[in-house]
């Protein structure tokens, strides 16, 4: 951020890791609700081409899901989308009375997702007719920069998700009906992570907690905190694999806790720098960073820093790894393909907002431009918003066999082949 100085270094905290968790279970109709942004195989050319673009109301903050033939996400036109994934042709639509930040959860021919009118929705994958609604106390944003609501996850019935009004919810998937909410000290906009047992979620209050099944906790951890981000917020979701939940934070810190008990394995510092999302490939983890314009992959034994390659802006998506290649978007509306063993990055696709107004923002050398600083005279909330007109990308990008699929503030959904 501007007018900021940091002089700190990295500094590698170890703890010794103990215990194994247990088996971890996928739900391959959507995300996997271990969060680790892991897709088999696929065939993706060198250079991917647009196959169709469909354009929205509003802007775009969600990521697609692909179910079946159909492609969903959400627009802060306050329309959910169903698309043909082929064609991009639309299938239907259903309309809100707020805007959609929330990336959908699918499960037994339902999709659910949430608003910022306040409700958790549950509509039939086909055919777009409503089954129920549940009403939280209501949503708010933490700042500008909180760009999403929490996307539900589903498991044995009940969908888990956080809220603005500072709960946890567990609702029943058939009914709508509650069945525990928990409260934390702040903003719920994390997406809840899940296993067998248990549920990882993380709250603007700055605590990471870790609730049983039946809504009560069984621990919670709390973030060292910053000078400037006391509080230490947790923004993004949580990955987790074997014995260990990974998250990162505002406080400038990437976490890695025994997911048994809370107890700290290793927390890796990115000075002045917000970190956002992690992936997981193999034994090494993936995090999609803020302020430090970086992709920061670490051995994920030991937090210890593999290879950080530059980026000309904020990630605030997270990587989907395929095979041994890590693909994202950022601020610039440019899509990116990391090379996770060497670090090399190179760029595959660009909005045609991002060609239109990209070098309003950054130069010929692929950085930002000397000249911000004084026209946005550090009014860093300006910026970002003008940011947007390059068509940034928030989307997580979903990859289906050889195809792309992701969304931008210019309130278009793409797909790539």
């Amino acid at each position: 951020m501007f007018g900021l100085k940091y002089d700190w270094r990295p500094i590698i905290i170890l703890f010794i890791a103990v215990g194994c968790f247990c088996q971890l279970r996928a739900q391959h109709l959507a995300r996997d609700l271990d969060r680790q942004n892991y897709t088999a195989q696929s065939n993706i050319r060198l250079n991917p081409a647009l196959k169709w673009k469909f354009k929205t109301e509003g802007r775009l903050f969600s990521s697609p899901v692909v179910w079946k033939d159909i492609v969903f996400v959400g627009s802060c036109d306050s329309n959910l989308y169903a698309l043909n994934k082929t064609s991009g042709n639309i299938l239907w639509k259903y309309k809100t009375t707020g805007e959609i930040r929330s990336t959908v959860a699918l499960d037994g021919g339902k999709v659910y997702f949430l608003s910022t009118d306040g409700y958790l929705y549950a509509l039939d994958a086909q055919t777009g007719r409503k089954l129920w609604q549940f009403s939280t106390d209501g949503e708010k944003s933490y700042d500008i920069w909180d760009y999403f609501l929490s996307s539900p996850a589903v498991a044995d019935g009940v969908v888990y998700f956080g809220s603005g009004d500072h709960h946890v919810y567990a609702v029943d998937a058939k009914s709508g009906k509650l069945v525990w909410k928990f409260l934390t000290g702040g903003i719920v906009h994390a997406a809840p992570t899940l296993t067998q047992e248990r549920v990882f979620i993380g709250s603007f209050d700055g605590y990471f907690y870790c609730l049983k099944k039946d809504g009560t906790l069984h621990w919670k951890f709390k973030t060292v905190g910053e000078r400037y981000f006391p509080k230490g917020e947790i923004q993004f979701h949580a990955a987790v694999a074997d014995s260990t939940v990974y998250f990162g934070a505002r406080d400038f810190n990437v976490y890695a806790l025994n997911a048994a008990n809370g107890s700290g394995f290793w927390v890796y510092h990115q000075p002045g720098s917000w970190t956002s999302v992690p992936s997981i490939f193999d034994d090494k983890l993936v995090v999609t960073m803020s302020d430090s314009y970086s992709i920061l992959v670490l051995n994920r034994m030991d937090g210890v820093k593999i290879v950080e390659p530059k980026v000309p802006l904020n990630t605030f998506s997270s990587a989907t790894i395929v095979s041994n290649e890590a693909f994202f978007g950022t601020l610039d509306g440019v899509i990116y393909r990391l090379d996770i063993k060497n670090g090399g990055v190179v760029p595959i696709f660009q909005t045609e907002s991002s060609k239109k107004n990209r070098q309003l923002f950054i130069n010929d050398e692929n950085v930002l431009r000397a000249d911000l600083q004084q026209k946005y005279e550090d009014d860093i909330t300006r910026l970002f918003a003008d940011y947007l007109q390059m068509g940034s990308i928030f989307s997580t990008i979903w990859i289906d066999e050889n195809r792309l699929y992701f969304s931008s503030a210019d309130g278009a959904i793409y797909a790539l082949e």
